[in-house]
């Protein structure tokens, strides 16, 4: 093979990956804002699932990442085991929302039947089907300042 052939087949593959950087960038640049009631729904349609212990329909509403990480019994039993306090709150209050490209966090208040209020950090991702909770982060048993509301 010639070095004017090896050289052209280099530069072309490096332009190839520049086109496909590029293009990965612009589809997610187009993901659309989501409304706030849509990851809003994501997360109540999670806890319904934990309070009727449909831990499988609470598992659909889970990250590709996440699913790809644990295992449906993992899964549940993380829930069972670290976040008992998401399996029954008589209240749920949302907070402030972020959100960024293919990217969200929103804060979530949880009431326990015993009165304890907790805040937690849900992260999400869009996918191919709808925004899917990426993680969950316990931020503490009283409610933190709450983040000021930014879209971008």
């Amino acid at each position: 093979m010639s070095r004017f052939l090896k050289t052209s087949c280099l530069l072309f593959f490096f332009a190839l990956c520049g086109v496909a950087i590029y293009a990965t960038h612009l589809v997610r640049q187009r993901t659309p804002v989501p409304q706030s009631r849509e990851l809003f729904a994501v997360v109540t349609r999670q806890l319904s699932a934990f309070r009727a212990a449909d831990y499988p329909g609470a598992y659909r509403q889970a990250a590709a990442g996440v699913q790809q990480q644990f295992s449906l019994p993992q899964f549940e039993l993380m829930v069972r085991r670290d976040y008992t306090s998401m399996t029954e709150p008589t209240r749920v209050e949302f907070g402030a929302v972020q959100v960024a490209g293919g990217s969200a966090l929103v804060q979530v208040f949880l009431t326990a039947p015993d009165g304890v209020t907790r805040g937690f950090l849900y992260s999400f991702t869009a996918e191919a089907d709808g925004w899917k909770i990426s993680g969950v982060q316990p931020l503490g048993r009283t409610p933190p300042r709450r983040l000021p509301e930014v879209r971008a």
